[in-house]
């Protein structure tokens, strides 16, 4: 224990609170920028056992805001969570650390979550966080949602049924035309740093000192001016006017049964991967042209979109589906989507 005397010497913590982060497992759902800094902080103080999953490899463009990665990973296109495993065994190696280089889908969800004390949210689309909320909603799991464009980010702290679910946060998916991503808006690396230790923080004091120690509030980090605000959050009840949150009220998990996840295969003799992402509403195709157009030259088509990016052909289609031709790679393809057309 002498390793962690510090954090012991914190009352908050103590012998107990240090026994307890050693005893807990965290899965680590992304590890890109906010992900793998959250890891980092988290194998720092000891806990148990880490579990990071993450679909993406390390590039030479991660380097300024994703923590631990070398250029040697990007030069080997190791996967993300295989590069940060062998960074973290390094600074601790009584943590146990178990990457998973896969897409979280609603097929290995259950396994890969199994045992977790909190989940931490290191996602970088909307299809996925709701796939959490709905397990956390389902299973009772905690997890810290958090997310960064810029240097402008949020954090929000879940305990199912008690606080505010991400659903009642954002009902449904924004529209993909709307957001802002990081290729669009960029993001630097001190704002992440802030976040994800903020994050970081609030999985250790629900570790250490259970859900009172969470105050359900939403934080939003406008950290280029300095300006952090906390905002309440009521969860959206069942009352005589209205239904209540489709999640944590309802009991209805439409990420966690399927309905919504995005399908993808290979195109036989094509050369091409289609994928759909099922929608509520229609893209708009004209905002995504007009955001792409910075990058590339679209052609707008009556019902799609055709351009040239990343080395491959895109046709985009008004329901959400894509032909991504050049390539047969579906981990590329989804990756590339959720970064252009947004999940």
């Amino acid at each position: 224990m002498n390793r962690y005397r510090r954090q012991i010497a914190f009352a908050e913590i103590g012998e107990k609170g240090q026994q307890l982060l050693g005893q807990a497992t965290v899965v680590i759902c992304g590890v890109g920028a906010l992900g793998s800094a959250v890891a980092e902080r988290l194998c720092r103080v000891g806990i148990g056992k880490l579990v990071l999953i993450d679909r993406d490899w390390v590039e030479l463009d991660n380097l300024p805001r994703q923590i631990l990665y070398t250029e040697e990973d990007a030069v080997n296109a190791t996967p993300k969570a295989i590069a940060l495993a062998n960074h973290l065994h390094r600074i601790n190696s009584e943590s146990i650390v178990e990457p998973h280089v896969c897409d979280l889908d609603v097929d290995n969800i259950d396994d890969l979550f199994s045992g977790a004390s909190v989940i931490i949210d290191g996602t970088d689309n909307f299809e996925t966080r709701y796939l959490i909320n709905d397990y956390a909603c389902q299973s009772g799991v905690p997890w810290v949602h958090a997310g960064i464009v810029g240097a402008s980010g949020q954090s929000l702290t879940i305990i199912p049924k008690e606080t505010a679910c991400f659903r009642c946060l954002i009902p449904e998916p924004p529209p993909a035309e709307q957001m802002q991503t990081c290729d669009s808006a960029g993001v630097i690396g001190p704002a992440v740093g802030i976040i994800s230790n903020w994050q970081a923080l609030e999985a250790m004091k629900l570790i250490v000192a259970g859900h009172e120690a969470i105050d359900g509030a939403l934080r939003q980090f406008d950290l280029w001016s300095g300006n952090i605000r906390k905002l309440r959050l009521e969860r959206n009840r069942k009352t005589d006017s209205q239904e209540g949150c489709v999640a944590c009220e309802q009991g209805i998990y439409d990420f966690l049964n399927g309905r919504f996840q995005t399908q993808a295969r290979a195109m036989c003799g094509r050369n091409s991967v289609q994928l759909h992402a099922r929608r509520s509403e229609p893209l708009r195709l004209d905002a995504i042209a007009q955001r792409l157009s910075k990058e590339c030259d679209v052609k707008v088509l009556p019902f799609m979109l055709r351009f040239e990016l990343d080395g491959l052909t895109w046709s985009v289609f008004h329901d959400g589906r894509a032909v991504l031709t050049g390539t047969e790679d579906v981990d590329l393809a989804r990756k590339l989507y959720a970064r252009r057309i947004g999940t």
